[in-house]
């Protein structure tokens, strides 16, 4: 069994993505789009993952769906609006000012590129059926699509050093009509 990177809750549904052998239009890490709005730093954003419209329908010219975060961030809160796929528009960031070491020394600039696949057609369970996997959820849905990605152990990358093992899942709540991502962590 491969073991799922990515989980994204819609409208009654669990879409649950595995590294993929080739090719996919949905992608955990990879390179920035284009970014504007206040400025932080000095240290780059990461792309965490990318969905797409083949693999969630409701996506449609959101498409593809880029999911960023600020590693370098220590407690990092963000807000972005997509403005095409290829570029957002930052529209707050806390804290604005990059860590030297965090989450730890020599993180690399760029998360590596790991095609993904639905790792099963996508299972219709309850909002609390699906934020019971991860800890410290909010107990209602905050957005139309949640995604949620805690610490994968097969990408060749840790993406918290020594807290990997602490349960903390980058969480994301994505406005499609208003095309807003809302981005922070939660943690055990």
């Amino acid at each position: 069994m491969t073991e799922p990177l990515v989980f994204a809750f819609h409208d009654s549904r669990l879409y649950t993505f595995e590294r993929a052998e080739r090719y996919s239009h949905s992608a955990f890490g990879g390179p920035m789009p284009t970014v504007t709005g206040p400025s932080f730093g000095p240290k780059p954003l990461h792309v965490i993952a990318t969905l797409s419209v083949w693999h969630i329908p409701a996506l449609g010219n959101l498409s593809p769906l880029p999911l960023v975060y600020g590693m370098h961030y220590d407690g990092c809160q963000l807000e972005y609006r997509i403005k095409h796929s290829h570029h957002i528009e930052l529209l707050r960031i806390s804290p604005s000012a990059s860590s030297e070491d965090w989450p730890y020394r020599n993180f690399p600039p760029l998360l590596p590129y790991v095609p993904l696949r639905l790792s099963d057609t996508a299972a219709r369970v309850s909002y609390e059926e699906f934020a019971v996997r991860f800890p410290n959820m909010p107990e209602k849905q905050s957005a139309d699509l949640v995604v949620a990605v805690p610490p994968p152990a097969t990408i060749g990358v840790s993406l918290w050093g020594g807290g990997d093992g602490d349960g903390v899942t980058i969480l994301f709540g994505c406005d499609l009509g208003e095309r807003t991502v809302s981005v922070a962590n939660v943690t055990s």
